[in-house]
């Protein structure tokens, strides 16, 4: 080829390599990507995660939410509009509802993919499934992320309407536009329970504006969790007067040993219970070590009876003492240490039967538990009991239960399980995207 025909094809026919004819050329890694080209190859690029299964939330009756949430591993390719489609199914798997939409995987960070309101009115969804397209186009990405914070209170009026208080602020120097959040709460087992979403339109640089998300019920927190296990002792009265109202089987004891076992159906994972039943002597060894094996621990409620020889005091003071030597028997942990006294009548011993005495044993080692940390719960049962008391023995005022009857044993029971587990408050996820800039 001559020079000058050569330089008619350059003229003319030739054309540069470029990302965008169809052909791997240049330094292209792919037809189109990779290389010098702002398409990343699909095969260089991570496949996004689904961090978790999709969540469907009631907001009100035939009406729902949607949630899942999708992590970009890539920290240097966004992918932008990508497809995905949520659908909703009974319980025999017809299909009730179905939203699809576009979601932009930003790099190296994880998106909140929310749907609402969803209507299913016809029948309670019992699946909901989660797709997102696999036919992704990854850009490359190394724009200076957007400084964008979020502040927000903690979940208010729970019990009513909850509602969180947000403020977004956009710290960097260029104007931000279409600021999408998904507030996420999550109960203590981090499961989500509740989520919504709010957009701020336009946010000028170094600007704030506040965002509300609110409920119009409150939230279903199903198990409760506690922020500490604990390691409780169970202090059972077996004294004789405990078979007053009855001998066989003996009462009230009968009723009071149905009212512990079911104290003990209550306990949550991690806690840990034994049993020490008492009259002029505590049981030694205990009725049950300290143990997570709650079946165990109820057949050893269940086999505690009166003793048969004898008078049987009330000695309080030994039981406690008892209680105290169990639990600082254990290895040092960060449970809550717990002791929880039963008794029907004032306290005696076989030392002496004079009750202020007796009395006054057992409030030194009530003193001597408190000052070890241990929370001290006391009940009285029936009409034979000295008060004041059961009250100083127990850690506080609040911490003395009053029951006239064994049946009233049960309710009591549930509101010291209530006050022992310091309930893990709802955590709040916020999770913030700029779809504009």
């Amino acid at each position: 080829m001559t020079a000058s025909a050569f330089i008619v094809f350059w003229k003319y026919w030739y054309k540069a390599p470029t990302c965008f004819d169809n052909f791997k050329n240049g330094d292209e890694t792919g037809i189109d990507c990779g290389g010098s080209c702002s398409l990343v190859c699909s095969a260089e690029a991570l496949a996004p995660v689904i961090r978790s299964d999709p969540r469907i939330f009631e907001v009100y009756p035939g009406v729902y939410s949607l949630l899942t949430f999708v992590e970009n591993h890539n920290i240097d390719s966004t992918a932008l509009n990508v497809p995905y489609k949520f659908k909703v199914y009974d319980v025999n798997g017809k299909l009730l509802a179905e939203r699809s939409s576009l979601v932009t995987l930003t790099r190296n960070k994880t998106s909140a993919i929310f749907e609402g309101p969803v209507v299913a009115s016809s029948s309670r969804p019992a699946k909901v499934t989660f797709e997102l397209s696999k036919n992704i186009i990854w850009t490359k990405d190394k724009s200076p992320a957007p400084e964008l914070t979020v502040t927000h209170s903690p979940l208010l009026d729970a019990d009513k309407s909850p509602l969180i208080e947000a403020k977004v602020t956009n710290k960097s120097t260029k104007d931000l536009q279409n600021i999408e959040i998904v507030a996420v709460i999550l109960d203590g087992r981090d499961n989500a329970i509740a989520a919504s979403r709010s957009f701020v339109e336009r946010l000028k640089s170094s600007a704030s504006e506040d965002v509300f998300f609110t409920w119009p019920r409150p939230f279903n927190l199903s198990e409760k969790i506690c922020e500490k296990s604990s390691d409780i002792i169970l202090l059972l009265d077996r004294s004789g007067s405990m078979a007053s109202l009855g001998k066989n089987p003996p009462e009230p004891l009968t009723m009071v040993k149905a009212a512990a076992v079911e104290f003990v159906s209550q306990l949550r994972g991690g806690d840990k219970v034994g049993v020490i039943s008492f009259a002029t002597e505590p049981s030694n060894p205990p009725d049950s070590p300290i143990a997570e094996d709650f079946t165990s621990v109820k057949s050893a409620i269940n086999k505690i009876d009166i003793g048969k020889v004898g008078t049987q005091y009330t000695n309080i003071s030994n039981a406690l003492l008892a209680a105290l030597d169990l639990l600082a028997s254990r290895e040092k942990n960060n449970a809550s240490k717990v002791i929880i006294l039963l008794t029907d009548g004032v306290a005696t011993s076989e030392k002496t039967s004079n009750s202020v005495k007796a009395e006054a044993e057992a409030l030194t080692e009530a003193n001597k538990a408190k000052e070890a940390g241990i929370n001290i719960f006391t009940i009285g049962l029936g009409k034979d009991i000295h008060v004041d008391f059961l009250k100083t023995i127990a850690s506080s005022s609040a911490n003395y239960y009053f029951a006239p009857k064994a049946e009233d044993l049960k309710k009591i029971y549930q509101d010291i399980s209530s006050s022992i587990c310091k309930e893990t408050p709802a955590r709040i996820e916020l999770l913030s995207k700029v779809l504009h800039e």
